[in-house]
C-alpha cells in the first residue's frame, strides 16, 4: 500500500524525485529497515530522503489529487509514529517537541494526501504523521507564513485533472540554531528556513509549469502569527538554480525548463540593470539574457556560488 511518490503521476510526464549531489550524498540514510542501496523512504502518496546528521528529511515529496480529496479530522488522522524502518535513533521523536515552542512541522502536508477512497484516504493521514515527515518549526512559522504556501496547494484549480507534484524540504545553513533541553538532551538543529514546489501540467496550455518557493524561519518570521494575512506568495518565489544550490539536492531537468524565474534564460524573467565582468561567456550570455539550451545546461552545472549571487545582486525580479 505505501507505493510512495510516482514519477509517472503527472498526465504525459515523467518527473523524478530531487536526487542528493556530492556534496550531501554521504548524508543520506540507509535506512536499516530498507534493502541495502534503498535510500527513499515510500509512504502513502508520497516518499522522502533522511539526512543521517540532522535526523530530519532533506526532502518529502507528494502526489496531490484535489479532485480526490477526502475530509479526514484531526482526530481520527493524526496518530505520530515512530517509523521502525528508519530507526528510531535516526529520527527527533517527541522529547524535542513536548513543552516547547517548536511544532511538529509537517513537510508533505497531512491534508495533502488525503485522497482516494476513504480508507486509502485515512491511512494516507496517519501516514503523513511519521516523525520521519516532521521537520523542527516554530509554533508561529508553522502556523502562519508556512500556512501560505500549504493553501495555494489546497485550493490550486489549474492544473490537468486536478493533479500536482508537491516536494518540500528544510534548508540547513551554517548559521543555524540548535536547540536543547539541557544536560544530557542531544542538540537538535533548527532549520533555517524551508523550500516547497509545485509542479503540475497547466489545463489549458497543456504545459508543464513548475514554481518554486522559499520561506526563510527567522526572528521576523516568529514575532507574529499574522504575516499570513498580508503577505503575497509570488514573492518568495525563487529560481530553481537558486533552490538546487540551498539545499544540495538536484532536480529533474524538466522542473528548471518549467520554471518561467530562470535567471540565465531570458528577458520574461529578468531586467540587467549593470553588467560586469563579459569575459566569461557564459556570464555574458547569462547577464545579456540571450542562452542557448547548451549554455542554460552550463549554467546550472559549472557557475561558482559566489558569481551566481553576484549576478543576483545584479537582477531585479517582477
Amino acid at each position: 500500500m505505501r507505493s510512495g511518490y510516482t514519477n509517472d503521476f503527472l498526465p504525459g510526464f515523467f518527473i523524478e524525485m530531487p536526487t542528493p549531489n556530492l556534496a550531501v550524498q554521504g548524508d543520506i540514510l540507509q535506512p536499516p529497515g530498507l534493502p541495502e542501496g534503498k535510500v527513499v523512504v515510500p509512504y502513502i502518496h508520497y516518499s522522502l530522503l533522511m539526512s543521517k546528521s540532522t535526523k530530519q528529511a532533506l526532502c518529502s515529496a507528494a502526489n496531490v489529487d484535489n479532485s480526490k480529496q477526502q475530509t479526514i479530522s484531526g482526530a481520527k488522522g493524526r496518530k505520530w509514529f515512530i517509523d521502525d524502518r528508519v530507526g528510531k535513533e535516526h529520527q527527533i521523536i517527541n522529547d524535542a517537541y513536548t513543552g516547547t515552542p517548536w511544532d511538529r512541522g509537517h513537510l508533505t502536508r497531512r491534508t495533502a494526501v488525503t485522497w482516494g477512497d476513504y480508507s486509502t484516504a485515512l491511512a494516507a493521514s496517519n501516514d503523513s504523521c511519521a516523525f520521519t515527515n516532521a521537520c523542527m518549526q516554530h509554533e508561529n512559522f508553522n502556523e502562519d507564513e508556512w500556512r501560505v504556501p500549504e493553501l495555494a496547494v489546497a485550493n490550486f484549480n489549474m492544473a490537468k485533472e486536478n493533479r500536482l507534484n508537491i516536494m518540500t524540504g528544510p534548508v540547513f545553513t551554517l548559521c543555524d540554531r540548535f536547540f536543547t533541553k539541557g544536560p544530557g538532551f542531544d542538540p537538535v538543529r533548527i532549520p533555517s528556513g524551508f523550500w516547497k514546489t509545485i509542479t503540475y501540467v497547466d489545463a489549458n496550455s497543456g504545459e508543464l509549469i513548475t514554481a518554486a518557493y522559499l520561506f526563510f524561519q527567522d526572528i521576523d518570521t516568529l514575532k507574529t502569527k499574522k504575516a499570513k494575512q498580508r503577505i503575497q506568495l509570488r514573492n518568495f518565489r525563487i529560481t530553481t538554480t537558486e533552490l538546487q544550490l540551498w539545499t544540495g539536492l538536484q532536480f529533474d531537468k524538466q522542473m528548471f525548463d518549467s520554471n518561467p524565474l530562470k535567471f540565465y534564460s531570458g528577458p520574461e524573467a529578468v531586467k540587467v540593470t549593470r553588467l560586469k565582468d563579459l569575459s566569461d561567456p557564459t556570464e555574458a550570455l547569462l547577464a545579456a539574457g540571450i542562452a542557448e539550451t547548451a549554455v542554460m545546461e552550463e549554467a546550472r552545472t559549472l557557475i561558482e556560488l559566489d558569481k551566481l549571487y553576484e549576478l543576483i545582486d545584479e537582477l531585479s525580479w517582477y
